[in-house]
């Protein structure tokens, strides 16, 4: 009996966490009212985000909390931001569109299949352009840029460029920014 009652209250909290998911990805993310959004990402799955940071319309989310970013960040459409591990993003930064960063993994190694976690850190003033993918454990210092369609596997020292698969430093930048990157398109 004890067994069964377990197993019940499993499929019910697996079934509510799905629902709850589901509503946030595919409902919630795609109404086109800040305000709205940014309560929900607050108040529901329990994100800090600083003053002014813009998370614009669906972007897909894979975690309850361990998400905090900071002022003046805009994170543009379609990215996804998975904070299963951690998820932690500095002021000023911009993340274009269609950006993944994922903070949890598989072992391919486990002959279970295992999942692996590891933060991401992004320093402020980081520019992750277009389609890049920024694996489990990496930090982007202090100004750096991705370049589109780069997959970074490795932790990137402040200021450098970096692009291709896996991603390579390919330049450096100015260490004198001063910007904010806040762009709230009408509808988004």
């Amino acid at each position: 009996m004890h067994n069964s009652v377990n197993a019940e209250r499993s499929i019910l909290a697996e079934t509510s966490s799905g629902i709850f998911y589901y509503l946030c990805n595919h409902i919630f993310n795609s109404i086109p009212s800040y305000t709205f959004r940014h309560w929900m990402y607050r108040s529901l799955l329990g994100y800090k985000l600083g003053k002014d940071a813009t998370i614009q319309m669906n972007c897909y989310v894979y975690c309850r909390g361990n998400l905090v970013i900071g002022d003046g960040t805009m994170i543009n459409r379609d990215c996804v931001l998975d904070s299963r591990g951690g998820l932690y993003i500095g002021s000023q930064v911009n993340i274009s569109p269609y950006v993944q960063i994922y903070t949890a993994q598989h072992d391919i190694n486990s002959s279970t299949f295992a999942e692996e976690r590891a933060a991401v850190t992004i320093g402020d003033y980081v520019w992750i352009s277009t389609r890049a993918t920024v694996l489990p454990g990496v930090t982007l210092e202090e100004g750096v840029v991705v370049a589109a369609g780069a997959v970074v596997t490795k932790s990137v020292p402040a200021y450098k460029i970096v692009g291709g698969v896996p991603a390579q430093i390919i330049g450096e930048r100015d260490k004198n920014l001063n910007y904010i990157p806040v762009w709230r398109p009408l509808m988004q």
